[in-house]
């Protein structure tokens, strides 16, 4: 019995695995989770900040009539700032500079005449411009982030503002994916015409490097006992086992046999969506496993449609929904849900359904942006309604 895939889909977010966290160096937290909450050491900004070029004056003496200002020095951005000890003065000041005591607004140099060691200010000087006042941002101890966020750049900005040399994350899974079958080859052989290069491993691992995750790649051929030995040694060594081939109604499609000798728990087998039917789920107490269908647009479907959600609600990431309109009708009259490749409209955004010779061709992946998933409830589908989006290239 084919299980739906709304049904499959609740099934793979309700299998919880704890991964762990880790202290990584700020230069590598680039899009991991943060598993701590990203304080602020001091206040942001921790001075009263000069944001442009020009000069400091104390507003009083402007206010009772005084435009000349005779300069009485210079404060650079870093450098120790001094006093406006005298109100009728004026000081020089860089942007990114401390506000110098004294002083409460601050005149660019674009609006400044100067003559000789003074500064001729206009008339509507206002005072408090141009001053990025301390602890306005953020106050000390602030918490800016909470643990479970993504790492992205206005993160590692704050982080490295407040300190974080190092940041504690979730640790990522440990992942293997793994390519069976007789006919496959490295990709720097040359195929006999009975074979074909090993394709699949080297895509579905650049779709998790898009998520920071590093995958080890495995070939194992139709063999059940080198099979049995190789999955038993993969199950002990990752949290996460990903199949591509091996799980459809073939004579030598072993992996359904296999797992269930190795007592790795079928969650559910085959699913009513094309491509991708045979798609088969299950685990371990400890590690979460997940057999593809071999043709590349199938695998890639099931990555995305099964592996990715399983990664987000174990990193604890919100669960995600793109809604993309329909830039054409269509009509699928399958009692299945699928998975149309499609290619985005740089103008419009909306989804284009690609046109494609099956789940065997690759080549059609070139001309799409993801895929476009419309219920099996329905056979038409009307151009500008919105149905969910799974985009390639962004796993999680």
């Amino acid at each position: 019995m084919l299980t739906d895939y709304h049904e499959a889909c609740r099934i793979v977010r309700v299998q919880a695995f704890n991964w762990g966290e880790e202290q990584i160096p700020l230069a590598e937290a680039s899009g991991r989770i943060l598993a701590q909450p990203l304080l602020t050491d001091r206040a942001q900004p921790p001075f009263d900040r000069v944001t442009m070029d020009g000069t400091a004056i104390n507003y009083t003496a402007y206010a009772s009539g005084q435009r000349r200002f005779p300069i009485a020095g210079i404060v650079a951005a870093g450098a120790q700032t001094v006093a406006l000890t005298n109100p009728e003065h004026c000081l020089e000041v860089m942007t990114g500079a401390v506000l110098p005591p004294g002083a409460t607004t601050v005149i660019r140099y674009e609006d400044l005449r100067r003559e000789n060691e003074n500064f001729v200010l206009p008339d509507g000087v206002l005072d408090g411009r141009n001053i990025h006042t301390q602890g306005s941002d953020a106050e000390q101890g602030q918490e800016l982030l909470a643990p479970g966020a993504a790492i992205g750049g206005a993160a590692i900005n704050l982080l490295a503002s407040c300190g974080y040399a190092e940041v504690r994350v979730k640790r990522l899974p440990k992942i293997a994916i793994i390519a069976t079958g007789d006919e496959l080859v490295e990709v720097a052989q040359q195929p006999l015409p009975h074979q074909i290069r090993m394709s699949n491993l080297f895509h579905l691992q650049h779709q998790l490097s898009t998520a920071g995750i590093r995958a080890e790649t495995h070939h194992i051929t139709d063999n059940k006992a080198l099979l049995t030995e190789a999955i038993r040694n993969l199950l002990s060594a990752n949290d996460v086992l990903i199949f591509s081939g091996g799980v459809s109604k073939g004579k030598y499609d072993f992996l359904p046999e296999v797992l269930a000798s190795l007592e790795v728990k079928q969650l559910f087998h085959r699913v009513a969506q094309r491509p991708g039917k045979p798609v088969w789920v299950g685990r371990t107490e400890e590690t979460m496993v997940f057999g593809l269908p071999g043709n590349p647009v199938s695998s890639l479907t099931g990555l995305l449609a099964y592996v990715g959600p399983f990664l987000r609600h174990n990193l604890g990431l919100p669960e995600k929904q793109d809604l993309r309109a329909l830039a054409t009708d269509f009509t699928f009259g399958k009692d299945l849900t699928l998975f149309q490749i499609a290619a985005l409209d740089p103008a419009t955004q909306q989804a284009r359904p690609v046109r494609n010779a099956g789940s065997g061709d690759a080549a059609s992946m070139l001309r799409a942006d993801g895929l476009l998933v419309l219920p099996r409830e329905r056979s038409t589908f009307a151009a500008g309604e919105t149905f969910p989006f799974i985009p390639f290239d962004k796993m999680i």
